[in-house]
């Protein structure tokens, strides 16, 4: 930890800490430890091992180096706390910025965290009204992240790094990915994000709202008669889900027959292939035949096939649903989705 108590209930940071003054947990109350070198970061560390609600051991050089420079890139700027301890939520960010009623944790995360860590933070800052910026370290920045993870972290569409050492601040951004390639994505450095070097309110939008849809990195799906040669490979391998497979056998129709709008797809956030989702969505709407199915049940059941954390499902439902009602395949009266022209699978 980079601050600690006082026995005057004062908080210190490390690097202004003497030897020989008592210190004491922020959040435990527990006796502390000055730790410094010539080679480490000055910091704080329990004198016994305990458990300490909000706070872990073992942070490396890397991470308070890299957290200490976070720091001062608010300090002056705006109110910012360091690693302070947030007793009705049992939480305690690395920094909270801002002034009540409108703050921002700043998460540094260099290390794995597990998926259910994770999500119970987002929750409780969720519940004390706080939004939560993560900011991954080196090791996350040098990997070729999952999908999975990506959403996990990912705020508005983004994923934001910080590599204090290096660049800086890196926002990584317009990811895409189409069926049979490798997916995209932008990736920009900007050493001040929030413009606060410039003075003036933060610019939190840049963080915090979407960004607007951007065709410069235009994902651009493969042929169709390609594709349908991979589906054709992937079908004879068994890669695709059996029961999909049987179903279009008993209507005399195979995966490698597609209509092209099932083919255009390039949503990322998905977990099974775009071409898949799409079919997915235009069966469950023909199933339900004349009486159709309302938009609300639609986006329900298909939320199963993202990614915790993605948050543009609807957005990239109704998109795919504007496709098939602009070739005259959908009908939507009131307020009810169902089929009006039916797909036609090649021969």
């Amino acid at each position: 930890m980079l601050i600690a108590v006082t026995i005057r209930n004062d908080y210190c940071f490390a690097e202004k800490a003497k030897k020989n003054e008592i210190y004491l947990c922020p959040g435990c109350r527990g006796p502390v430890r000055l730790k410094q070198g010539e080679e480490k970061i000055a910091h704080f560390a329990h004198v016994a091992k305990k458990d300490c609600t909000g706070f872990s051991e073992g942070e490396t050089p890397e991470h308070l180096a890299e957290k200490l420079a976070l720091y001062r890139y608010f300090r002056g700027k705006l109110p910012v706390l360091v690693e302070p301890v947030l007793s009705g939520i049992a939480q305690r960010p690395d920094l909270l910025v801002g002034r009540p009623g409108n703050q921002v944790a700043i998460e540094y995360q260099c290390s794995p965290i597990s998926k259910g860590d994770l999500l119970s933070r987002n929750a409780g800052y969720a519940k004390a009204g706080i939004r939560v910026w993560w900011l991954l370290g080196p090791n996350y920045y040098r990997k070729h992240l999952s999908v999975a993870t990506i959403c996990r972290f990912w705020v508005s569409g983004r994923l934001w790094y910080y590599l204090a050492q290096d660049k800086g601040f890196v926002e990584e951004s317009h990811f895409a990915r189409v069926d049979f390639k490798k997916r995209l994505s932008d990736k920009r450095v900007l050493k001040d994000p929030l413009s606060l070097n410039k003075g003036g309110l933060a610019a939190w939008h840049r963080v915090f709202q979407r960004e607007k849809k951007s065709d410069h990195l235009a994902a651009r799906p493969l042929d169709d008669e390609r594709q349908r040669s991979k589906l054709a490979l992937q079908l004879a391998r068994e890669q695709i889900d059996a029961r999909l497979v049987g179903y279009l056998y008993e209507r005399g129709q195979r995966v490698d027959q597609l209509p092209a709008i099932f083919l255009r797809g390039r949503a990322f956030g998905l977990k099974i292939a775009n071409w898949q989702f799409r079919l997915t969505v235009y069966l469950l709407i023909e199933k339900a035949g004349k009486e159709g199915l309302r938009m609300e049940w639609l986006a329900l059941r298909t939320a199963r096939y993202f990614y915790p954390g993605f948050d543009q499902q609807e957005e990239l439902l109704s998109s795919y649903l504007s496709e098939l009602f602009a070739i005259g395949c959908l009908s939507g009266k009131g307020g009810q989705l169902a089929i009006k022209k039916l797909l036609r699978f090649i021969e």
